[in-house]
């Protein structure tokens, strides 16, 4: 009796130990799904907010300030957070490796110019990908060497009285004459005393003219044709846009 006794004893302690170990099992196991859920959840998060950062120029009316920006932004990621990133100087790409992202852009460039001749924007296409602003860099140093002599201001003035002050060669004297009061009223860094420094062949009125093209193209309007998404990782690698003949 005494022997049965502490057998059920025994038999009692197993069930209660396999009890035990069974509950922590679905413990761990539920705990388990949970993080692997939380994280799931953080994940499709991060993808949701970095997406949405270069979905607000998914649209039809992309100024070209906007897609400038939208460049920098691309370059910037491509950097700090894609394969392209350049470890050696300092920046974490490599290490978190994701896809780099593209933008591609058509422009047609003779809309952005004055005179038909484009002398600041001189290709149509441009894709901007890796870590290298292809675009930014054909025309940074240009802007701002031009914005150094004239001042910002003064160029945009400049712009705006594009046709009023560089007029054509066979004007009166009296009409050259207002355009030099012209130029130099909207003019502040620089200044000219004759017609002959703003006519059609002068530094001034082609300097002038290339900063047109530059505020033309941030007047235009895009529109965005298409986005790409990474199949594995659900971010945004491509973005398309072509310039639909507008401007304000």
């Amino acid at each position: 009796m005494e022997n049965a006794s502490k057998a059920l004893i025994m038999a009692g302690s197993v069930l209660i130990a396999l009890m035990i170990i069974g509950a922590l099992i679905l413990m761990f196991n539920n705990l388990t799904a949970y993080q692997e859920t939380d994280t799931r959840s953080t994940r499709s998060a991060q993808i949701s907010e970095f997406n949405s950062q270069f979905e607000t120029y998914n649209r039809k009316d992309v100024r070209g300030s906007d897609l400038y920006s939208l460049l920098n932004k691309a370059i910037d990621y491509n950097r700090r957070q894609s394969t392209a990133g350049n470890t050696t100087a300092g920046d974490r790409g490599q290490d978190i490796g994701y896809e780099p992202m593209t933008i591609y852009f058509t422009i047609d460039r003779t809309k952005l110019s004055a005179d038909g001749a484009n002398t600041l924007i001189t290709k149509n296409s441009y894709t901007i990908s890796q870590t290298n602003n292809e675009f930014e860099n054909s025309i940074k140093t240009t802007i701002d060497n031009l914005e150094d002599t004239y001042g910002q201001s003064s160029l945009t003035n400049l712009t705006t009285n594009l046709t009023n002050i560089f007029i054509d060669d066979s004007s009166s004297d009296q009409e050259k004459q207002e355009a030099v009061n012209k130029f130099n009223s909207a003019s502040k860094k620089v200044t000219v005393s004759s017609y002959s420094q703003i006519k059609k062949d002068s530094t001034i009125r082609s300097d002038v003219y290339k900063y047109y093209e530059y505020i033309q193209f941030k007047r235009a309007y895009f529109n965005c044709d298409k986005v790409e998404y990474n199949q594995s990782t659900g971010r945004i690698t491509r973005m398309e846009f072509s310039f639909n003949g507008k401007f304000n």
